[in-house]
């Protein structure tokens, strides 16, 4: 049936624990104008889930939007597209979203404010879901599955839960890591061709390392990324990431250390970001040296890398549709 909606109506949600509880969500993205958060299931404890309600609940809001009208909650959320939405009752993709370990604590991170309270908060162990999700046929390959919040590697049954969705054959599997923990899976996840791996390292020097990430491991990030990077794969899958942080990394020095480094330890994929806090206070006025630092790695980069790109909000603030 053809109409506007996403894949995350249709096919996604969202296992979240941390800033709303623990909750199952539609999905992460809240910057839309309807400020998103639309909850499927709220005081989620890890418990089998009783697919007969989940898809009640689902399902109301599917038919918002095959009725003609947008879910308030999604209004103005730019992936809202028309499509030949299947009506299958499935889910292709899933962000595990948790807030509840870090092994590092970036200045930009809104859980920067309290990091003890993020750190203390109480998890649940998803895998049991997912095999019952996968058992019985609800959560099929084909869309894409993520990772949000704190450090994925440090997750009790991160190891566990990758081997098995790569054994039931689920690719597009997306992982931002601090990669201060080295991770045999994510190594085999990425020689398959099957994970991406990402690290936003936002730095090219130890000691701006530890002024963003308030920790010394730059040594061993660079290293872990160096292993990953080495391993054959079918795609692209190592990324380097550079989030813009005016006051610490916003300087052609800093950039060139960083692209350099990147190229050294054979990474073919970088990514630019700007620190979104300090983004929303400057998006009419205040950013054009930011805007000019971008340029400046879009440039170098495409010449230096296999893909070179902005993330896409960066690129709406070069292109000054930013509001």
């Amino acid at each position: 049936m053809k109409y506007v909606s996403c894949e995350w109506i249709e096919n996604g949600m969202d296992f979240d624990v941390g800033v709303y509880g623990s909750n199952i969500m539609m999905c992460c993205y809240v910057s839309c104008p309807g400020g998103g958060n639309i909850m499927l299931k709220r005081n989620f404890d890890g418990s089998l889930i009783d697919w007969k309600e989940f898809w009640k609940i689902k399902n109301s809001y599917r038919n918002i939007q095959k009725s003609g009208e947008t879910i308030k909650e999604c209004t103005g959320c730019v992936y809202l597209h028309q499509d030949n939405w299947s009506q299958k009752n499935n889910i292709k993709s899933i962000i595990f979203d948790h807030f509840t370990k870090c092994n590092c604590d970036c200045v930009y991170c809104y859980t920067h404010e309290d990091k003890a309270k993020y750190n203390s908060l109480k998890n649940y162990n998803v895998l049991p879901v997912i095999k019952d999700m996968v058992a019985k046929g609800i959560f099929i390959p084909g869309g894409q599955i993520g990772f949000g919040g704190g450090e994925p590697t440090m997750l009790d049954e991160f190891e566990e839960l990758i081997n098995f969705l790569i054994d039931n054959n689920f690719d597009n599997i997306s992982i931002p890591t601090s990669a201060i923990k080295y991770s045999p899976v994510i190594e085999r996840g990425v020689s398959l061709g099957k994970i991406h791996v990402q690290n936003s390292i936002d730095c090219g020097s130890r000691e701006t390392f530890i002024k963003i990430k308030g920790i010394d491991a730059y040594n061993k990030v660079i290293e872990n990324m160096r292993k990953y990077s080495k391993v054959k794969s079918e795609n692209d899958g190592v990324i380097s990431k550079y989030i813009i942080c005016p006051g610490y990394n916003d300087n052609k020095e800093e950039i060139d250390k960083w692209l350099n480094t990147c190229k050294n330890i054979g990474i073919r994929t970088v990514v630019i970001s700007v620190e979104n806090i300090w983004l929303k206070g400057h998006r009419r006025d205040g950013n054009s040296e930011v805007i000019k630092l971008v340029e400046y790695i879009l440039n170098k980069g495409k010449n230096m890398f296999a893909s070179c790109k902005g993330e896409n909000h960066v690129m709406q603030l070069l292109a000054g549709v930013e509001d």
